[in-house]
């Protein structure tokens, strides 16, 4: 699951690997078909589903082949003060398609009416979707029956104004044919149960697309610090990382001690601190108490190697971004820090950059450059502090604020002695 929302609002959701959205917090979620000209295409069914971020942002696109294209479903986070997430469904094949909107409740949970209330679509009397215009077709029932009834042809013109009764779990398929080359986009509140969405400042032609969301994304993660690694997944995870723990400090779900610890590792300290108000008298003492990883490169690579393609894990990026932290910038005290603890075999030969690291000394600075086999390394800090790099040359250290000095060989094994597992 793939939190998405914006920052500085507790109004977000989760996409699962098929790009069913869950509002945080609700018993319904909101998941797509698409009836191509083929047959109908069910993501969730599908062996043909790939899903990325677009960058590294919490912006989730989720592609399913159709013949001669794709059905691409894209879900961000909107600001403002209506608590939106936006949906996306795009037509990239040169034939027409329909795509269904479907609402229904979580495997847990239950919806008991869907409705309409102007042009809002209502789950159990609150605002739920917001589509450009009605459905042109709709089939109900519970799930399962929903999807024979479309898929039988048997999805009813009349206009949809609403299906409820004694049902505990039914489920909503509103039909929309998209064009080709063309895109349908909505709007689904993720505000929490029983507020009121200012419908009449909801407009659909206002809402950011995604790129333009990404982009707000990457101006927040030039926040903070920042790294240059010679691994360009590793980069994505670290990015992707650094934003879901940006929206765990807000989210509705109390953050973990770990999460506070790495939002106060990577220099995010607004963030950090409301992060701590909201931690319990243990997990505050758990976060007081953080100890380095003794092997922080295995640490990283084992997460990589079990992330999501969108870099999620069930416990969340804490565990990658702490390990990645203690690697770059180790535990050091009030006079002094720990630049690159450990060399990866896989770096060596190759640039890594850090840019301001807050540690007990004061934020710190540092480049490797490679002249041959010797690294050379290039560092700012905001005071003459002792500094060591361990992982590069463990003889040599120096009390300057900024310089640069060409290092020994180090020793170890080569490129590609070690095994990715």
């Amino acid at each position: 699951m793939t939190r998405i929302g914006v920052l500085g609002s507790p109004d977000q959701a989760l996409v699962d690997g098929h790009g069913a959205i869950t509002p945080d917090g609700s018993r319904w979620q909101l998941d797509w078909w698409v009836g191509a000209d083929d047959r109908w295409h069910l993501p969730a069914r599908e062996a043909a589903v790939r899903q990325t971020l677009v960058g590294a942002a919490p912006v989730v696109e989720t592609s399913v082949r159709i013949p001669s294209g794709d059905a691409v479903h894209r879900a961000w986070g909107v600001g403002g003060p209506a608590g939106l997430v936006a949906v996306e469904i795009e037509n990239a094949s040169p034939a027409p398609f329909v795509a269904a909107l479907v609402i229904g409740p979580t495997a847990a949970g239950r919806v008991r009416s869907v409705a309409t209330r102007g042009s809002w679509v209502t789950v159990d009397g609150h605002a739920a979707l917001l589509t450009p215009r009605p459905a042109s077709r709709w089939a109900a029932g519970t799930p399962g029956e929903t999807f024979d009834a479309v898929e039988a042809g048997q999805a009813q013109e009349r206009v949809f104004t609403g299906v409820g009764g004694r049902r505990t779990r039914l489920e909503v398929a509103l039909l929309h044919p998209v064009a080709h080359r063309t895109r349908l986009r909505c709007a689904l509140s993720v505000g929490r149960p029983g507020r009121s969405v200012p419908v009449d400042a909801v407009d659909l032609s206002l809402l950011p697309d995604a790129e333009t969301a990404a982009a707000g994304w990457d101006a927040q993660l030039r926040r903070g610090m920042r790294v240059v690694v010679p691994d360009a997944r590793l980069e994505r995870a670290i990015d992707a990382g650094r934003a879901e723990l940006l929206l765990a400090a807000d989210g509705r779900r109390r953050p973990t001690a770990e999460d506070v610890a790495a939002l106060e590792d990577w220099g995010f300290d607004a963030e950090a601190t409301v992060a701590w108000r909201r931690l319990g008298i243990r997990a505050r003492a758990r976060a007081s108490r953080r100890a380095p990883d003794a092997s922080p490169w295995r640490t990283v690579r084992a997460r990589l190697a079990s992330a999501s393609s969108t870099f999620t894990w069930p416990d969340g990026p804490a565990t990658l971004l702490r390990a990645l932290r203690d690697l770059l910038v180790g535990a050091g005290d009030d006079e002094s820090a720990d630049l690159l603890v450990e060399l990866p075999a896989e770096w060596r030969g190759q640039g890594v950059e850090v840019h301001d690291a807050p540690t007990r000394a004061g934020r710190v600075s540092y480049a490797v450059r490679w002249h041959g086999p010797r690294p050379a390394l290039l560092w700012e800090c905001e005071r003459p502090i002792r500094l060591r790099a361990p992982g590069l040359d463990p003889a040599w250290s120096t009390s300057e604020a900024r310089g640069e000095a060409l290092l020994a060989a180090p020793t170890g094994p080569s490129p590609g002695a070690e095994s990715f597992s």
